[in-house]
């Protein structure tokens, strides 16, 4: 198995392509944790982008003819998942289960918090607060403050991962950061 993790990525997906699932396997052990990482960060619940993250690379395997060759991988799945993050948000925008939201910090971003230096804990606390202020923003404005401040996105790629112009991914960035600013407004 180790020795496909050397095979270059264009092989894989070639691979992958022809129906070799564990090409595809190591593509998903390749991802997996950047997909879920920012599933986590749209969703601000565990089992949420669990589930949305496997949805994702269970979308890419089925749509894996429809991948160009020349694309970046790590782009078209990165528009899968946040299509399936948009849909979900959308539907359920005012819908909260018990025990699903789970504001933390996602375990790649944070660390326990028991004798931990002043300093570490006040960036924790900041972190924590920013993804309760996150969670707050609409789903159209969320997804593009994390696109271009997590995933470093430019706006020309923003607006081509969400088929917007330009223009309005600016517009949503604008009011997504007037919004954090007033919600962080107490905390600095």
């Amino acid at each position: 198995m180790r020795q496909r993790e050397k095979i270059p990525e264009k092989k894989l997906i070639a691979l992958a392509k022809e129906g070799d699932m564990q090409a595809f396997e190591s593509l998903v052990r390749k991802y997996q944790r950047s997909i879920y990482y920012l599933c986590r960060l749209m969703t601000g619940a565990h089992q949420s982008a669990d589930d949305l993250s496997q949805d994702t690379f269970i979308k890419a395997y089925t749509s894996l003819f429809a991948f160009r060759d020349g694309m970046s991988f790590y782009t078209w799945l990165r528009k899968i998942a946040v299509n399936n993050n948009l849909n979900y948000l959308k539907a359920h925008k005012r819908e909260e289960f018990l025990g699903e939201k789970d504001n933390n910090v996602p375990e790649d971003a944070s660390s326990t918090h028991h004798e931990l230096p002043p300093d570490t804990l006040q960036r924790n606390r900041l972190e924590q607060k920013l993804m309760e202020a996150l969670d707050a923003l609409p789903a159209d404005q969320k997804i593009i403050f994390i696109l271009r401040f997590y995933e470093n996105q430019s706006y020309k790629e923003i607006a081509q991962t969400l088929n917007l112009p330009n223009g309005t991914v600016m517009s949503r960035l604008s009011r997504a950061r007037k919004k954090l600013k007033e919600l962080m407004a107490d905390y600095l």
